[in-house]
């Protein structure tokens, strides 16, 4: 039988902060956003949570809710960095670490002779003296019980402070320790799901798993009631996976105003897609399919995919797909929040030359067109500046003095 342990860094974003500026340290603050700018809490200390603030929860409201609490610009580069460090340490224990976000990882304790909670109590020391930081670990016979138990471990620990939490699911326990626990405790049991099954009454894993298991059947799909009663069961055969490869990747901005300028929508679009052609460039990856993504308040958004002809990596072809699915979704009456750009079925694809293209022996000698997409664009800015008298980053150009331009004409 496996034996999993799951590690969460507790209030990753702001214990890296309380470890670049001790000062911080029992403080109420969060990490994120201004709240002149539609700020929200990326992360909020554990003095903070006790004033009811979240990650999610808007920077304004949590001004509300505690008027002297801090706000800390968020350094993703800090945090990636300290993540790493992280991960050093588990790797320097056992290769079988899988990496499953910034801030959590699952560790396949199957080469470690020693008992899973002495070793658990070792690397959470080891990090809490070399790196400073502090760590949650649930321990259990798979990876779904095993994030389960880190998440009730850090909920038994002492309010306002760090967790620093180990919980360990005994060797075929797995059932008992779910069964009274709420339905939404298992990760993949969503507000739906969970809202579903408060209609019919079921309140606990348990029910889910043996006394109702006639309902599941009766009100869900076969395969998602199966899915169900497996889970709420402790029962999960999920691999661990050592390399994980990103399926997708996305960038997306929020304006400070809302927007219903088609210059600065498109802007935007064509700086967004250019940032996602220069990343897929530094992995040596293309992409299959385009996302376009908008926003019209905080709780409304509609996107669109389109699959490309051939795989690219080039900001031109990702704008122009881009901007083509941003004419399907918006027709220039309602203003707009957010506009996003994304890329997914990445992979290391052949470079695929069109029928009219250049043969590769030849593609040197062949001049590069100019880009029209990057030219209208720089074309808008370059107005924009103009007439505003001063340099404008094309993400903050929705603060400008309403004008129009017609960039379709």
């Amino acid at each position: 039988m496996r034996t999993i342990m799951h590690v969460d860094l507790d209030a990753f974003f702001c214990s890296v902060e309380q470890r670049r500026n001790p000062t911080l340290v029992g403080k109420v603050f969060v990490v994120g956003g201004s709240a002149n700018d539609r700020g929200v809490v990326a992360t909020a200390s554990y003095a903070a949570r006790a004033y009811g603030i979240h990650a999610g929860t808007s920077t304004a409201k949590a001004r509300q809710l505690c008027p002297d609490i801090i706000v800390v610009k968020p350094d993703y580069t800090a945090y990636t960095e300290a993540a790493q460090e992280v991960m050093e340490v588990l790797l320097s224990e056992t290769s079988l670490v899988e990496q499953a976000s910034i801030d959590e990882a699952y560790v396949d304790l199957a080469d470690i002779e020693e008992p899973s909670e002495v070793f658990a109590r070792r690397v959470q020391l080891r990090v809490a003296t070399e790196l400073r930081l502090s760590i949650s670990c649930g321990i259990a016979g798979n990876k779904l019980v095993a994030k389960a138990a880190t998440d009730i471990g850090k909920k038994l620990a002492r309010a306002g402070k760090m967790p620093h939490a180990i919980y360990v699911v005994p060797p075929g326990g797995e059932a008992t320790f779910l069964g009274p626990l709420p339905v939404d405790t298992l990760c993949g049991i969503g507000p739906k799901t969970t809202e579903k099954l408060h209609g019919l009454g079921i309140a606990t894993l348990g029910e889910i798993g043996w006394t109702r298991c006639s309902d599941i059947r009766a009100t869900f799909l076969a395969r998602h009631a199966e899915e169900l009663i497996r889970m709420a069961r402790g029962i999960d055969e999920t691999p661990m996976v050592y390399a994980y490869t990103a399926k997708s990747l996305s960038h997306m901005t929020t304006f400070m105003r809302n927007v219903d300028d088609p210059a600065v929508i498109e802007s935007t679009l064509l700086t967004l897609s250019y940032d996602l052609a220069r990343r897929l460039q530094r992995k040596n990856m293309r992409c299959k399919v385009v996302h376009c993504q908008i926003r019209w308040d905080i709780h409304s958004s509609i996107g669109r995919q389109s699959a490309l002809s051939r795989a690219t990596n080039q900001g031109p072809e990702i704008y122009e797909r881009a901007r083509f699915l941003l004419r399907c979704l918006w027709d220039q009456r309602r203003e707009i929040r957010l506009v996003g750009v994304g890329v997914a079925q990445l992979g290391d694809y052949p470079q695929q030359l069109g029928f009219w293209d250049a043969p590769l022996q030849d593609i040197a000698a062949v001049p590069v067109p100019a880009d029209p997409a990057e030219g209208r664009a720089i074309k808008i800015i370059e107005d924009a500046e103009q007439y505003m008298g001063k340099a404008l980053s094309t993400h903050r150009m929705a603060n400008m003095v309403a004008k129009r331009w017609t960039p379709y004409q």
